[in-house]
């Protein structure tokens, strides 16, 4: 029978490099891991100063930074404690239909130019509203609509008082049914436009 040889030099030299080797490569994978879970799974900013966030619709707002350098909250999202960010107007494409509540001729037609040119579509052809506006009033179809009301007043109607936003009754004649905003143009715009 053979006889079983004492390990010699060359043998255990393989077995080190082999154990070397292995442990090597559970070194490599396991950083290679924390390179892959750091990348997934990027460490929020911390740093000092104020720190900006879209809030109200995609605005930067700066919050401002308390004596430990952390961000407070402003805006909406603080007051409620709600964390998504206010709907934005979509400005671009909102259906109008222009109403002259004031009598002054040609006003309802050049207002609705002068919209037409900042991107509304006017749905139906200028006309007289039903009775006059002492005050004027935009009315919105939907509730999601009303943001674009909101929007329009304090912008295009920004040199107004008291512009007056309201729901669209159900139903309500002479108004094109695509129409998402009513605009019922009132005294207060026929003088600041006569200026």
């Amino acid at each position: 029978m053979g006889q079983h040889e004492p390990p010699t030099n060359r043998s255990f030299y393989l077995s080190v490099g082999a154990s070397t080797l292995r442990f090597l490569i559970i070194i490599a994978l396991v950083v290679g891991g924390i390179v892959v879970i750091d990348q997934a799974f990027p460490a929020s900013d911390t740093g000092g100063g104020g720190a900006t966030a879209p809030l109200d619709g995609g605005v930067e707002v700066t919050g401002a930074t308390g004596e430990t350098g952390e961000t407070e909250p402003t805006g909406p999202a603080a007051e409620t404690g709600n964390e998504e960010p206010a709907p934005s107007p979509e400005v671009i494409g909102v259906r109008i239909a222009v109403f002259n509540g004031a009598g002054a001729s040609g006003l309802a037609a050049d207002t609705q130019t002068l919209l037409e040119d900042q991107e509304y579509i006017a749905v139906q052809d200028p006309a007289d509203a039903p009775a006059p506006y002492p005050v004027t009033t935009i009315h919105y179809r939907a509730p999601k609509d009303e943001i674009e009301a909101e929007y329009l007043a304090n912008s295009f109607f920004e040199d107004l008082d008291g512009v007056e936003i309201m729901r669209l009754e159900p139903g309500t004649a002479n108004i094109d049914r695509t129409a998402q905003l009513a605009i019922f143009l009132g005294d207060d715009y026929a003088a600041l436009t006569a200026d």
